[in-house]
């Protein structure tokens, strides 16, 4: 291959592919990426990806797209090789910085080994005791939606306000358990995207992962839209595992003191293990609920129905599971599932740790 060509290029495409799919060594990751890579990075990327409006990852892709062709009709030469050239060197910086700002994320320890009850060990008494702790939430939650001073109109749960306390509470609960970590900084907006852009392939918001930057489908109603943000919010404080994001984005939220995000965060959660249950048993916990939280479900539901195109959903569901698998991910797009044991567990071993004290039972 001639000097100039694509080999430099597919020499960063394949490091790139290298740091991603290598299993490195949990230590390392811990402290390359959660002790350096993460805290220094974040510290510029909140501080962009606040003081821009609208997506800056989608601003930086449409100049990723268009400088190469602006910059060969400048030199009075365009050719279609080079463009095509020039957009393989961005894919291999892509690819080489994908690791070092998000990806290295997965090598990280299991949050469930920091979990003093797994989610395997969730059942009988426990599992009824964290399932009742999750609708004594919703009732609260819902109580001050309903008849809080302002009773909380829709569009408020997307408001910069309650954007800025999930993104907040995210990230108190990160430093919590990684105590010994430099804290990453977050932002504290969120991106919202088209409505139905992505429910239409079966997802409801993204992380960007080279700039940590968090996107929700506007599609969504506004309390379900607040439960999203919490698990992107919680995928840019460093937890890449998609469990891992919907343990710490649902727990921040329960536990924080926003009523707004804490109604989001029982609503998602109580709408999970209702989902998980036998139709019998489903309709028995639902009845359980406050009505405006049914009522708020209902439009989650709809939303879905409204955009869903199952023939983009299958494939895009299929490509993510390829993907996280890929990442060490062993569930796959299961791993959201996981993410809801995962929740309960944490929310468990919190409130268990919270009634010892600090001086132990």
């Amino acid at each position: 291959m001639r000097r100039g060509g694509y080999g430099p290029a597919l020499e960063l495409l394949a490091l790139g592919l290298v740091l991603t799919l290598v299993p490195w060594p949990e230590r390392w990751a811990e402290v390359v990426y959660l002790g350096a890579l993460l805290p220094a990075w974040s510290a510029v990327s909140s501080r962009l990806v606040d003081a821009v409006g609208v997506s800056l990852s989608g601003l930086l892709l449409i100049a990723l797209l268009s400088l190469p062709l602006l910059a060969l009709a400048l030199s009075g030469r365009p050719s279609l090789l080079g463009v095509i050239r020039l957009l393989a060197y961005a894919g291999g910086v892509l690819a080489l910085l994908f690791p070092l700002t998000f990806g290295l994320g997965y090598r990280l320890p299991p949050l469930a080994e920091q979990v003093a009850t797994a989610p395997s060990d969730l059942r009988g008494e426990a599992l009824r005791t964290t399932r009742e702790r999750v609708l004594r939430s919703l009732w609260s939650g819902s109580a001050w939606v309903r008849d809080g001073p302002a009773k909380v109109p829709a569009a408020e749960f997307t408001s910069r306000e309650v954007m800025s306390s999930a993104s907040a509470c995210v990230a108190e609960l990160s430093r919590q358990l990684r105590p010994d970590a430099p804290p990453a900084r977050l932002p504290t907006r969120v991106k919202w995207l088209p409505a139905g852009l992505m429910l239409r392939f079966g997802f409801a918001g993204v992380v960007s992962p080279w700039l940590l930057e968090p996107h929700v489908d506007a599609g969504l109603p506004g309390a379900s839209a607040t439960a999203v943000a919490l698990h992107e919010f919680a995928h840019s404080a460093g937890f890449a595992a998609e469990a891992e994001a919907e343990a710490v984005g649902l727990v921040a939220g329960l536990e924080c003191a926003d009523q707004r995000v804490a109604y989001a965060a029982a609503l998602r959660l109580a709408t999970s293990l209702a989902a998980a249950l036998p139709p019998g048993e489903r309709a028995e916990y639902q009845a359980a609920w406050p009505p405006v939280a049914l009522a708020d479900a209902r439009l989650a539901a709809r939303a879905g129905r409204r955009f869903a195109d199952p023939r983009l959903t299958s494939g895009a569901t299929a490509a993510y599971d390829i993907y996280l698998r890929s990442q060490g991910e062993a569930e796959g797009i299961g791993e959201y599932d996981r993410g809801t044991e995962l929740a309960l567990a944490l929310l468990y071993s919190r409130d268990a740790s919270a009634e010892e004290g600090p001086g132990g039972p």
